[in-house]
């Protein structure tokens, strides 16, 4: 619904302003994700007006003045104006404010500190409108006094400027890069991890990265990241240089939904860096490292649980297609590893490699003929009298290894394989 006509619904709402990024993304001449707004009344008149109103109120965060009201079933946060009493990191003491102005002196930055009211006037005490036209990222007042209000606004720093091509202004930028060393201290993971999901989907997600690397947020986020400039690669094979480079330009080419794949791909390749004479390293078994480093990091991030697993399978096989000739049985052992994952894994090779891949490397992607999944199953072997335990993992084991090899499908021939894969065993 445009900004205007849910306006129009709140009208009987005092002072009523649309406010924070719905404001900057129209000015950009963008389509708002959310409506958020403003006004004087404390929370406990916009509650008492609302349902008044005939609107469903939900009381989301009086403590903070935030109320949620329901228009045509879809949400709208309405926040009492508030001006700052003391601030101290994430956390602050608030009191409910009378003028617009107020609220706006607590924003971050001023692509953010601007407000429009029901008529399109704008109300912008900072100069966001000219920061939004010059692409400059700026923070409200004194930059240090910002990030120390709230350290995680270091890294909202890098994702705006990264989603919007700004640069961060000077001031701005040497404040961020003197409060970084505190930002993992004060801030969850929680949030951390949420703004890394928030810049992998738009903009040009590399800028953030890189941002982070050169305050080492990124490095102290994960170790593995550290230096990684500094690595560099085969020129025949990687023509854009270091390590570094590489993995900011396959999160660039990545689409959003394995950004996370492609910032830890290569994550293997500073424990397994060798120099070669000829003036680069070669980084042999990356993959398996990688893969095994990646359920600490997701720890870490608290990454979700089916994102980790997604991950390691990823990164472990990223190299099989081209380091693999790809015949029939390699093919059909690979789909069988790469499982569910097989689509978001051909993402990441096709991200990862751009348009040096060969052509024949991309049949490990194609549909098979015969089925990857298991043909003989328990139930197979307990019809011809096997009773489930070691001997029986072994077996189907056994004629699944012999299924991916020859592209046998036949359940006779299958048992037979079992059979004979028991033998060697025992």
């Amino acid at each position: 619904m445009d900004y205007r006509a849910v306006m129009q619904k709140l009208s009987f709402l005092p002072d009523l302003y649309l406010v924070g990024g719905a404001v900057r993304d129209i000015l950009l001449g963008l389509t708002p994700e959310d409506l958020d707004f403003a006004t004087s009344a404390p929370p406990e008149e916009t509650l008492r007006l609302a349902q008044a109103h005939g609107l469903e109120a939900i009381p989301t965060g009086v403590e903070h003045g935030t109320v949620t009201l329901l228009i045509d079933r879809h949400p709208y946060e309405v926040t009492t104006f508030r001006r700052d009493v003391e601030t101290f990191g994430r956390k602050a003491r608030v009191a409910w404010g009378q003028h617009i102005e107020e609220d706006l002196a607590r924003r971050d930055f001023t692509i953010g500190a601007i407000a429009m009211d029901a008529g399109g006037r704008v109300i912008d005490p900072y100069g966001g409108q000219q920061d939004i036209e010059a692409g400059v990222l700026r923070a409200v007042g004194d930059p240090g006094q910002r990030f120390r209000e709230d350290y995680l606004r270091v890294i909202r720093a890098g994702r705006f400027a990264a989603r919007y091509g700004f640069q961060i202004e000077p001031k701005t930028l040497a404040a961020a890069r003197a409060a970084a060393p505190e930002v993992l201290s004060h801030v969850a993971i929680e949030r951390v991890t949420a703004e890394f999901d928030k810049a992998f989907q738009n903009g040009t997600p590399s800028r953030f990265v890189r941002y982070l690397y050169d305050l080492e947020i990124l490095q102290r986020l994960i170790p593995e990241f550290e230096d990684t400039h500094l690595l560099l690669q085969n020129p025949r094979w990687h023509p854009e240089g270091d390590v570094l480079t590489h993995v900011l330009e396959v999160v660039d080419r990545a689409s959003p939904q394995i950004r996370w794949h492609a910032l830890l791909h290569d994550i293997g390749k500073k424990d397994t860096a060798r120099w070669k004479p000829e003036g680069w390293y070669s980084f042999h078994g990356h993959e398996r490292v990688g893969a095994a480093i990646i359920p600490r990091i997701a720890r870490a991030l608290r990454l979700p649980n089916q994102l980790r697993d997604e991950l390691v399978v990823t990164t472990a096989l990223h190299m099989v297609p081209v380091l693999t000739r790809p015949t029939p049985a390699a093919i059909r052992k690979f789909q069988a590893q790469a499982g569910p994952h097989l689509p978001a894994l051909k993402a990441l090779y096709e991200a990862d490699g751009g348009a040096r891949r060969p052509p024949e490397s991309w049949r490990f992607f194609e549909p098979q003929p015969v089925p990857v999944r298991p043909v003989l199953q328990g139930r197979h072997l307990i019809e011809r009298g096997h009773k489930p335990g070691k001997d029986f993992s072994r077996m189907l084991q056994a004629a699944y290894d012999w299924q991916l090899e020859t592209g046998e499908t036949e359940i006779e021939k299958l048992y037979q394989a079992a059979l004979k894969g028991l033998l060697k065993e025992n």
